[in-house]
């Protein structure tokens, strides 16, 4: 499948979910970024804590993350593993790199090797370390993005993913080329009606996501004349504006 019938395939999906009333930076609502973030405490093997009904508090571990649900690992205490009854709602805190993971969740059965199954939670609270809150965008065919990478001969094209006030994520083939600090100049993205803003970004990120298909390259605006930032900002507005109608 091609990079835009991933990104359209994925974002579409969200869209359709989506809730104007959870636009906040401190919390993650999209399926596919929930299931990202739950994949890496796994990967991390970072410690969670789970908080029951009685206020107890057990450490557990993510086994497991699966489109639909996750397994916990078994607790030590066969007092607190009798407490894990299916269809009782537990909360789950945790932190990786210093920012907070909270959620709640419900218990729906167990794993063949005695862990607990819970269901995918609907949100996370997870505060953004970013500066500002960044706008995914809709028909993401639309918004193409081509840069330079600075003092090379090699050239960055894809689809602008999310934008915000400081910077873009821009979702491409590949990596090859690019790595934090990584300067492209000149770029260009493409915003609305075929209208390209011009600018040059520094690369604060290279997330590879092999199951989307593509690679998620995170940017910040290095330098941008205040004309083309007018016309961002409008263009950002007007993005916030369609959605909080829906």
């Amino acid at each position: 499948m091609s990079l835009l019938s991933n990104l359209k395939s994925m974002l579409v999906s969200e869209q359709e979910k989506h809730d104007a009333t959870n636009d906040n930076p401190n919390f993650i609502v999209r399926p596919s970024r929930i299931k990202h973030m739950l994949q890496t405490l796994m990967d991390s093997h970072v410690q969670i804590s789970v908080v029951l009904k009685d206020e107890s508090e057990y450490t557990s571990r993510i086994l497991n993350v699966t489109k639909d649900d996750m397994t916990l690992d078994q607790f030590n205490s066969r007092e607190a593993h009798n407490k894990m009854a299916t269809g009782i709602t537990i909360h789950v805190n945790a932190k990786h790199n210093a920012v907070s993971f909270n959620f709640s969740t419900n218990i729906i059965g167990s794993s063949r090797d005695g862990g607990y199954l819970i269901s995918m939670p609907d949100k996370i609270y997870h505060p953004q370390k970013r500066a500002f809150f960044r706008v995914p965008m809709v028909n993401i065919e639309k918004y193409k993005f081509l840069g330079g990478v600075q003092y090379s001969e090699n050239t960055v094209s894809g689809y602008v993913y999310d934008v915000s006030f400081g910077g873009i994520c821009i979702a491409v083939y590949s990596n090859a080329y690019l790595k934090k600090g990584t300067i492209l100049s000149p770029a260009s993205l493409t915003l609305k009606n075929g209208a390209s803003i011009h600018a040059d970004l520094t690369v604060c990120s290279v997330k590879k996501a092999p199951q989307e298909g593509f690679t998620r390259v995170g940017c910040e605006f290095l330098e941008i004349s205040a004309a083309e930032k007018r016309n961002l900002h409008k263009f950002i507005t007007e993005c916030e504006r369609k959605r909080a109608k829906k």
